[in-house]
């Protein structure tokens, strides 16, 4: 994962990135964000490497008009680059006129692989939780896809009331 690049970079590569479909209509339980990554990203074959896709939710459900793909990524994760996201975090949100905290980060992990949470999977939700969740306190939450689905594997933990 060392592929993240660097804040700096980063704000400098924020306008050119890919704008998500349908941003203005609000995404409000997991099964709703599921459907989101789906129309995301593109289904329907392998992908060819293993990349985590990172889009953000404001408080009202509407997305971010962002989608930032960090390609590439090593079978085991590595916890000081994956801290590094939750600078891109605070960028994003200072970019939105909120705080960290007024965000969710949805990520969706696609790799090569079956359906659902695979072995290889474990250790990229371990460590996602444990820096972004537990020790950076960010509300966030992950999917899986395999280029033919895509499903929840770390729930988001509580959605704000509609």
């Amino acid at each position: 994962m060392d592929k993240i690049i660097a804040v700096a970079a980063v704000r400098a590569r924020l306008p050119g990135m890919t704008t998500p479909p349908l941003p203005t209509v609000p995404v409000t339980t997991d099964a709703e964000l599921t459907e989101r990554w789906k129309g995301l990203l593109t289904l329907g074959g392998q992908p060819v490497r293993r990349s985590l896709f990172l889009t953000w939710l404001r408080a009202d459900g509407t997305m971010v008009p962002l989608c930032v793909p960090v390609e590439d990524l090593d079978a085991e994760p590595d916890r000081l680059a994956i801290g590094n996201l939750v600078q891109l975090h605070d960028v994003v949100a200072e970019s939105e006129g909120a705080d960290r905290t007024e965000l969710h980060l949805a990520m969706c992990l696609e790799r090569r692989g079956p359906a659902g949470l695979s072995p290889g999977d474990d250790a990229w939700v371990s460590a996602l939780e444990s820096v972004l969740r537990h020790r950076d306190g960010l509300d966030c939450s992950l999917h899986v896809g395999n280029g033919h689905t895509v499903v929840v594997v770390m729930p988001r933990r509580s959605w704000p009331a509609a």
